[in-house]
């Protein structure tokens, strides 16, 4: 049996379920969903459809539309804090936020968004009133 104890980069093993609707992607969606009008690329383009609906059910919104698919992560942070943040705004933020939080709040900050970031506790913790502190302006 193998024990797996670093999920920060990936999460393993995976249920055999995404094994198969992998491998049934790989299998079945052979085109880019986007470039062309045959019928890979509109079964490709439908399969990303569903997914937004299923997503979008998932979270209960109305607009699939405003579902966005990213490589991870990292790219999803900085899509949402370089589109939704612009010069004289202010974003409150931790000590303890991962490196792909800062770094994009750091150059952000050059741009003129204002950045206040809460100082945790030895312990890791960051106390509910210093964040409600810093929310007040």
């Amino acid at each position: 049996m193998t024990i797996y104890l670093d999920n920060s980069a990936t999460t393993f093993p995976k249920p055999e379920s995404v094994y198969r609707a992998v491998d049934h992607a790989f299998r079945t969606y052979g085109a880019n969903p986007g470039r062309g009008g045959h019928r890979m690329s509109l079964e490709s383009a439908r399969m990303i459809f569903d997914a937004r609906e299923t997503a979008a059910d998932f979270i209960d919104t109305d607009d699939a539309s405003r579902i966005v698919f990213t490589s991870g992560a990292t790219e999803a942070i900085n899509l949402a804090l370089f589109g939704l943040l612009s010069p004289g705004d202010r974003v409150v933020t931790t000590s303890m936020e991962h490196n792909a939080v800062i770094r994009p709040l750091h150059a952000l900050q050059k741009r003129g968004v204002e950045v206040v970031t809460v100082e945790a506790e030895a312990d890791g913790r960051v106390p509910v009133d210093r964040i409600e502190a810093a929310c007040t302006v």
